[in-house]
C-alpha cells in the first residue's frame, strides 16, 4: 500500500465485514480492551488512537475503554491498574516512558491480561510490540544524507526525548551509517528538542547564530524538522540546506512536496493500528501472538511524495 487512501480503504473493508457478520454489542462474546494512550495532543499518538477507535467502534465484538495520560507516567500506571481491576481481556498501551511502563505491564502479566505496546516498546515485562524497528529509521536517514550531502558537509542533529528507546536507536542508526559512508561529514552540534516543533525552532535559532555554514539538519521526527525549517526560513537560510525527519506526517509530506524538506521516513500509524487490531482478533480466538509485529518503514522524497498525499 503506497498511500493513506489505500490504507483507509482496507480499514473500511474491515468495517464492512464486521457490519455484515458481527453480533450485537453487549453480548456474552464481547472482548473488553483498555487502551492507555500517552498523549491525545500528540499528532502520532492521536492518529493511532483515532484509527483504532474508527475500526473498533464498528466491531460489535469489542468494547474499548480509552484513557489519556497527558504524558504523565503515574497517570498511565493508574489507568492500567483500573483496567486490571475491570478485568479487561487485553490492554493496549502507547507508553509514556519505555522504562516507567514496566511495572504496569508486569501487573497485567500477573493478572494474565495480554499487553500490546503500539508504536513504542517497553523496557521489560511480557508484551507484544507492534511498530517499526527504530534503528532502521536512522539508517535510512543516514543513507539518504550520505548520498545527497555535498563534500565536507557540516550538519546538526536534533534528537528526541532522552529515555525513549526510539530516541536512542534512531540516533544510533543515523550516526553509524553516516560515519561509515561519509567520514568527511562534520557534526557541528547535537541537542534534544524533545520531539517538539517550538523547542526545535529555538534550538535552530541559537545554532544559526553560532554556525555560519549548515548543510544538513537531521531530526528524529518531523515536528522538529518543521521547527528547524521555520527558523531557517525566518533567517532566509533554508536554501541549500537538506532537512530529514521521521514520521512523514501530513505537514511533513507537504513540506517535501514544496521542496522545503528533503526526506522523511514513514512509520505508518494506520498500519500499526491495523497490526494491533489484527493481534486483538487473534487473542479473541485464543491464539498466541508473537512478541514483535514489525511494520516496515517507507522512504518519502520529492520523487514519490505524491503517492502519500
Amino acid at each position: 500500500m503506497k498511500s493513506y487512501r489505500k490504507i483507509m480503504g482496507i480499514v473500511c473493508a474491515i468495517l464492512a465485514v464486521f457490519t455484515v457478520f458481527g453480533c450485537k454489542k453487549g453480548g456474552s462474546d464481547v472482548f473488553k480492551i483498555g487502551y492507555a494512550n500517552n498523549d491525545d495532543a500528540n499528532y502520532f499518538d492521536k492518529l493511532k488512537r483515532d484509527v483504532f477507535e474508527q475500526i473498533a467502534s464498528d466491531d460489535p465484538t469489542l468494547k474499548v475503554t480509552y484513557t489519556n495520560a497527558n504524558v504523565d507516567m503515574q497517570a498511565q500506571l493508574d489507568h492500567i491498574d483500573n483496567f486490571i481491576a475491570q478485568k479487561m481481556n487485553a490492554i493496549i498501551i502507547c507508553p509514556v516512558d519505555t522504562d516507567g511502563i514496566v511495572s504496569g505491564i508486569e501487573k497485567a502479566n500477573a493478572a494474565n491480561i495480554p499487553v500490546i505496546c503500539i508504536g513504542v516498546d517497553a523496557g521489560g515485562g511480557n508484551y507484544t510490540y507492534v511498530g517499526t524497528e527504530y534503528v532502521d529509521a536512522g539508517i535510512r536517514q543516514g543513507e539518504y544524507m550520505a548520498e545527497h550531502l555535498p563534500q565536507n558537509a557540516k550538519i546538526i542533529y536534533l534528537s528526541g526525548t532522552p529515555g525513549y528507546s526510539h530516541t536512542r536507536d534512531r540516533r544510533r542508526g543515523f550516526f553509524e551509517t553516516i560515519t561509515a559512508k561519509r567520514p568527511d561529514v562534520e557534526l557541528l552540534s547535537e541537542q534534544t528538542a524533545n520531539y517538539l516543533r517550538a523547542t526545535s525552532m529555538q534550538v535552530m535559532e541559537d545554532w544559526m547564530q553560532t554556525f555560519p555554514q549548515i548543510d544538513g539538519v537531521i531530526a528524529a521526527n518531523d515536528e522538529m524538522a518543521l521547527g528547524a525549517l521555520e527558523a531557517l526560513k525566518g533567517a532566509n537560510r533554508n536554501k541549500g540546506v537538506l532537512i530529514a525527519g521521521v514520521d512523514a506526517t501530513a505537514q511533513g509530506r507537504q513540506a517535501i512536496k514544496n521542496g522545503e524538506i528533503a526526506f522523511s521516513v514513514l512509520q505508518s500509524a494506520p498500519k500499526m493500528t491495523e497490526g494491533a487490531y489484527n493481534a486483538i482478533k487473534r487473542l479473541q480466538k485464543g491464539e498466541v501472538i508473537e512478541k514483535q509485529i514489525i511494520i516496515p518503514h517507507e522512504n518519502v522524497t520529492i520523487e514519490n511524495v505524491d503517492e502519500y498525499l
